[in-house]
C-alpha cells in the first residue's frame, strides 16, 4: 500500500477499507513520531487539498490526517489536522 494512492482512493470514493485505514493510521502516527528527523514534506496537488478541505499547497501527510478525520473522527473535528499542522508550524516544515 502505498500513502499517495490510498488517499487518491479515498477521494475518488469516499471509501477505504478498514485495513487501508489502519494503514493510514499507521503512518501518520510514524510522522508524528518522527516529525523532528522529517527535513520536508511532499505538497499534494491541489484538488486533493480542496477536496479535503486543507489549505493549497499541504502536504500529504496532512490529507492523510484528514482522511482519518472524516472516516475515524476523534472527539474534537479536524484533531488529527491541527495536531500535525501544529508540529509542521514548530519544527517549521510548511510550504518549503
Amino acid at each position: 500500500m502505498e500513502l499517495t494512492e490510498l488517499i487518491r482512493d479515498y477521494v475518488a470514493t469516499e471509501l477505504l477499507s478498514n485495513i487501508e485505514l489502519d494503514f493510514l493510521e499507521g503512518e501518520l502516527w510514524e510522522t508524528i513520531q518522527h516529525i523532528s528527523e522529517i527535513n520536508s514534506l511532499i505538497l499534494a496537488p491541489r484538488d486533493i487539498c480542496k477536496k479535503l478541505e486543507l489549505q493549497e499547497k499541504s502536504s500529504w501527510h496532512l490529507c492523510c490526517a484528514a482522511v482519518l478525520d472524516l472516516s475515524r473522527p476523534l472527539k474534537e473535528k479536524n484533531e488529527r489536522v491541527d495536531k500535525l499542522n501544529k508540529l509542521i508550524v514548530k519544527y517549521n516544515l510548511g510550504n518549503k
